[in-house]
């Protein structure tokens, strides 16, 4: 089976840190190759980069310029400073380069009116407090886009947990990736409608891409209906949250040949 260009697409963005940034080099692809999107799930750095693409409504150059200038040092900045009162947090922002301001531009979104044809958004978080996975999405009465996205990204050890209350209930959210490095799975449940799907694996290390191939194996027995594919962008040994900043441009340019020997119908 092929992907087709006259077909909606549903994506799958996986957890991966920083290696999440090859998923705009994957829809810069797809964009080229004239796909419409239409449904994003997302984990981790899967999550932040469907919401500031669907969401917030970033386009694709705008996108490659937060992935292509956002370093270590602003990371390990952000970390500290999620510990400090807000005072010293707002005091010392600039230390953390691009991340205060692209952060704010999620608060006070509903994620009801998404951009780019996408019509369905969802993001994989864990929650602490449960110990379960949580998926929100923005068909729901209560879509907290926020709090998902940034709790989906919150690196467990590195980034405080996200405190929320949605619909009245208590969560404490930490990454995705605890729990669903590919969220494919998520695109098979209401409110989502999938025609053709790829998934995005931007896992370091091989039992994890194994893992994410056989998961989607399991899937294209379930659904023989769905063309489901998976592409695994070269990001073996890539890290996660630290790196050299010459590094990004590389790892956008791996998701954008990761679609090279896609089969697509034209």
């Amino acid at each position: 089976m092929q992907l087709d260009q006259n077909k909606p697409l549903s994506l799958a963005l996986g957890a991966g840190g920083v290696r999440g940034f090859a998923h705009i080099g994957v829809l810069e692809a797809l964009a080229d190759r004239g796909f419409t999107i239409t449904e994003i799930v997302g984990s981790s750095a899967g999550a932040i980069i469907a919401a500031f693409y669907a969401a917030v409504g970033l386009s694709l150059p705008e996108l490659r310029n937060f992935g292509l200038n956002l370093t270590s040092q602003h990371l390990f900045a952000w970390a500290l400073l999620r510990r400090m009162p807000d005072a010293v947090r707002q005091k010392y922002a600039h230390i953390a380069g691009i991340i205060p301001g692209h952060l704010a531009q999620l608060a006070n979104l509903s994620g009801k009116e998404l951009h780019h044809g996408v019509e369905r958004l969802g993001m994989v978080c864990y929650d602490v407090k449960r110990r379960e996975e949580v998926f929100f999405h923005n068909q729901q009465a209560e879509f907290p886009l926020e709090e998902a996205a940034r709790g989906s990204a919150s690196i467990p050890g590195f980034f405080p947990t996200r405190r929320c209350v949605v619909a009245g209930r208590e969560y404490r959210l930490t990454d995705g990736g605890v729990i669903n490095k590919l969220p494919v799975d998520r695109l098979f449940a209401a409110p989502f409608q999938p025609a053709q799907v790829l998934a995005i694996d931007v896992s370091n290390v091989e039992p994890l891409r194994a893992a994410n191939r056989a998961k989607v194996e399991m899937l294209r027995q379930q659904y023989p209906d769905v063309t489901i594919e998976i592409i695994t962008p070269d990001l073996l040994g890539k890290g996660t949250i630290i790196y050299r900043k010459e590094e990004l441009q590389e790892i956008i340019e791996a998701g954008r040949r990761g679609l090279e020997h896609l089969s697509v119908a034209i």
